[in-house]
């Protein structure tokens, strides 16, 4: 087993360029490893980012913690900075643990067509297929039982984890990460009914895969109809993500688990999408929007900075008065049955006196 190495609270604080308020001395313990504020022990670092946090803070036995000036106050084992989420991702390059990875070269049980062309310190684990006419460049690692269909192009520095699979035809480009069981190049769901059965339509067209991209677990990219399914440059994708044919995704995007985006939606730049939020197909979103978990966009295009939440999507604040006011119909249901009852009592008085 790796072990990460030890690291003192000095080297700690000078990597996420903080300020640490112990002594000297005590700036030369080392720290085992991260932990969240209650689960760290006397050699941990940890953090705190939000003020309802501020109990977990006293409670801690951290060694020492990170987080801003005016939050820690005058915490004796605080690592003041400035930027905290910053900070902490910095704290955890220290400690990160690269996964194990494939010698270079291809490995005995490989099947590699003798078209294939490799770039120099190219890695293919075990039993990984590699198509026809396929090209892979430079420092690019392709873990055990990937398979590579033909004509697939391949950029620099990429990573593609375990049992990936990508179809024929389809291009990667540079510093790519592929997580295990991710599936590029699949043809779309694309059928029209005649004659008393589905009708397969073929999909002709491709997927593109721009630079520095990564892609979570088990998710999908659907081959084009015509032309190219697209992740722009810089999209970070997670788990289990449909992706259907002929979408088009803008650079540095994110998307969350879940999400399903069906054929030829349009996504702008900078958009970030919750977790099982749906689009419907053909929907425009714009850039910088901002689509909220389980969102459903069923109609109508998204304006450019625009907040959505809830089914079918509609503005946050629309949205929230909304939910608001739900919430008030059961007490506002037994208010209407008291009023009910108030009235068929006077009405009963009414009518008692006027036949009395």
């Amino acid at each position: 087993m790796v072990e990460s190495p030890c690291r003192t609270i000095a080297e700690i604080a000078t990597h996420c360029r903080g300020r640490f308020a112990g002594t000297a001395q005590e700036a030369t313990q080392p720290i085992r490893t991260v932990s969240t504020l209650l689960d760290a022990t006397a050699d941990d670092v940890s953090w705190i980012m939000d003020p309802k946090f501020a109990s977990d803070m006293r409670q801690s036995k951290a060694a020492a913690i990170i987080g801003k000036e005016s939050l820690l106050g005058n915490h004796p084992r605080g690592i003041f900075v400035e930027d905290p989420s910053l900070a902490v991702a910095q704290v955890l390059e220290l400690f990160w643990t690269p996964p194990h990875t494939p010698a270079a070269g291809v490995h005995p049980s490989a099947v590699v067509d003798p078209s294939v062309v490799l770039g120099r310190n190219v890695s293919v684990g075990a039993l990984t297929v590699i198509g026809p006419d396929s090209r892979i460049d430079d420092d690019t690692i392709v873990h055990e039982g990937v398979s590579i269909g033909a004509g697939v192009h391949i950029g620099r520095g990429c990573t593609l984890y375990d049992r990936c699979v990508i179809y024929d035809r389809c291009t990667i480009g540079n510093q790519v990460i592929l997580h295990a069981g991710v599936v590029i190049g699949a043809d779309g769901f694309g059928y029209i009914f005649r004659e008393g059965r589905h009708r397969r339509i073929p999909h002709i067209g491709t997927v593109i895969i721009e630079d520095d991209v990564e892609i979570g677990a088990n998710a999908c990219v659907d081959r084009a109809k015509i032309g190219a399914t697209v992740i722009g440059r810089g999209t970070k994708i997670d788990n289990m993500v449909q992706v259907a044919h002929n979408v088009r995704i803008g650079p540095l995007c994110a998307i969350a688990a879940q999400v399903g985006l069906a054929g030829s939606v349009r996504i702008g730049s900078g958009v970030l999408v919750g977790g099982q939020a749906g689009v419907a197909d053909g929907i425009t979103i714009g850039d910088a929007a901002r689509i909220g978990a389980q969102c459903g966009v069923i109609r109508g295009n998204v304006q450019p900075g625009a907040i959505l939440f809830g089914t079918p999507a509609g503005k946050s604040t629309e949205v929230f008065r909304l939910e608001a006011r739900i919430r008030k119909l059961p007490k506002l249901f037994d208010e209407v049955a008291e009023l009910a009852r108030r009235m068929a009592k006077l009405e009963a008085a009414t009518h008692h006196s006027e036949h009395g």
